[in-house]
């Protein structure tokens, strides 16, 4: 009986940590999903104030003898905070300095590339400002014999499937898309990296040591699905959501297997090139 009792209660405290990483987790991307139905003012206010919340929660944590051990994953709420309201502030002015327009496949290509920019960097500061490593969001080489084949397989057969989709209904295609290559490649490769950093990198060691390896990969999965529920470009939302799911857990398990980022980076590249290929041929 006490056995069975330890279960349940060990079942029943897992299952409150999930829950409340996955309401602080969607809360910290909400500003992503909620955009197209909310006032932005509105957005910016409740998000600048979450980010200061997570950071004063982080830090009082931190001195706590009882919620010590919650003081990393809050520090990651707060660092992912940060990082989606610095792209939303200034993503804009970076498009404008750089005099583009995101109306062009080189306008939409530089419109990802600043997002993703100013995503990422206030990751790579603000996680060693509190002694975090690199290597603890899985910014190394890892296991190169994982991880590598995988990527080259990914960056070889979505493209192809991608291109042969377009081209049974659209003449044409490699003449129009070959000159925008380098476009095309900076688009998926800024937004793989960009977004298995925010969704992954940052979260999957900190889920860890509360939910295990696999709850984790699958909580952060289910986070990321979540965040494209606002896309405009899925003509099939459930189709897409159940597909974008899958390989979000696939992509877990490939950083978590190799102890790296790299190959889910270059597979999420890949897998992207599905969508970019039919949006710049149809420009």
């Amino acid at each position: 009986m006490n056995n069975i009792s330890k279960s349940l209660s060990g079942w029943l405290k897992k299952s409150s940590v999930f829950l409340l990483f996955f309401i602080v987790q969607s809360l910290v991307f909400s500003i992503i999903t909620l955009s197209p139905y909310l006032p932005q003012t509105a957005l910016l206010s409740f998000h600048t104030g979450l980010t200061v919340v997570l950071l004063t929660i982080a830090m009082f944590l931190r001195r706590s003898e009882k919620g010590e051990i919650y003081w990393p994953v809050f520090y990651v709420f707060f660092v992912a905070g940060a990082a989606v309201l610095t792209s939303v502030l200034f993503s804009d002015d970076l498009l404008r300095l750089l005099r583009q327009t995101a109306t062009t496949p080189q306008g939409i290509a530089t419109a990802k590339f600043s997002e993703s920019i100013l995503r990422v960097i206030p990751i790579l500061v603000l996680m060693p400002v509190m002694g975090f490593d690199w290597r603890s969001i899985y910014l190394k080489m890892g296991k190169i014999r994982v991880w590598l084949p995988i990527a080259i397989a990914a960056a070889i057969v979505f493209p192809a499937f991608a291109y042969f989709s377009i081209s049974t209904s659209q003449a044409g295609v490699l003449e129009k898309l070959l000159p925008l290559w380098p476009w095309i490649l900076l688009f998926v490769l800024s937004n793989g990296f960009m977004e298995e950093l925010l969704y992954r990198g940052l979260f999957l060691h900190s889920y860890e040591p509360f939910l295990g390896k696999s709850v984790s990969n699958i909580l952060t999965a289910i986070v990321f699905a979540l965040m494209h529920t606002q896309v405009t470009y899925a003509a099939q939302m459930i189709q897409f959501l159940v597909i974008v799911l899958i390989l979000s857990l696939i992509w877990g398990i490939l950083i978590q297997k190799s102890d790296s980022l790299w190959g889910a980076v270059l597979f999420h590249a890949a897998g992207d090139c599905i969508i970019i290929l039919g949006a710049f041929a149809s420009i």
